[in-house]
């Protein structure tokens, strides 16, 4: 029960960021109020849970765009929702009630398509590249890979040339 706590922490992260896109589903005074008595339940002062919790955050501190998130979210809520069904306390069975409906809607609403779209991704490591079938589709599509690659790389460059024109004109006064 001690390793929760660090996992409860993110938890509460987890759901001010899903509260600020989707804010009518989560109410963030509430989802902390529930996860400080869950904490307070817990008793979670072991300093031994912090590696279990800085996956997580490096995990979310690495994930930054907003469809890396959702990516990323959709597979951590479901973890919550598993992880607060399996706590069967009487104590906090209201916070864990409160938690359990915040996190279903927001993956119910928000979530789902990303992490169908993770699935679909999963598929990808499974199929067979020997394939000839496989080879001839993949062919038809590679200069659209190829396109939207290139793309994300001239962006990048763009974005890392307008960084270093705004850093000149800084040192300039301009």
């Amino acid at each position: 029960m001690m390793k929760y706590f660090k996992i409860f922490l993110l938890l509460d992260a987890i759901l001010c960021y899903i509260g600020q896109i989707n804010g009518y589903n989560i109410d963030i005074k509430i989802a902390k109020n529930d996860i400080d008595h869950l904490d307070k339940y817990l008793n979670s002062k072991d300093p031994s849970d912090t590696e279990e919790s800085d996956v997580f955050s490096k995990l979310l501190d690495d994930w930054k765009e907003e469809s890396e998130k959702k990516l990323l979210l959709s597979q951590i809520v479901p973890m919550y929702l598993k992880m607060l069904e399996s706590m069967k306390s009487t104590e906090v069975k209201d916070s864990i009630t409160n938690l359990t409906q915040m996190l279903h809607t927001s993956n119910k609403d928000y979530l789902e398509k990303s992490s169908q779209k993770m699935k679909r991704l999963s598929e990808l490591k499974h199929m067979q590249t020997s394939d000839i079938k496989t080879q001839r589709a993949a062919i038809k599509v590679l200069l659209r890979v190829l396109r939207d690659v290139s793309t994300f790389e001239m962006q990048q460059k763009q974005g890392f040339k307008k960084c270093k024109r705004e850093n000149v004109r800084r040192r300039r006064g301009c």
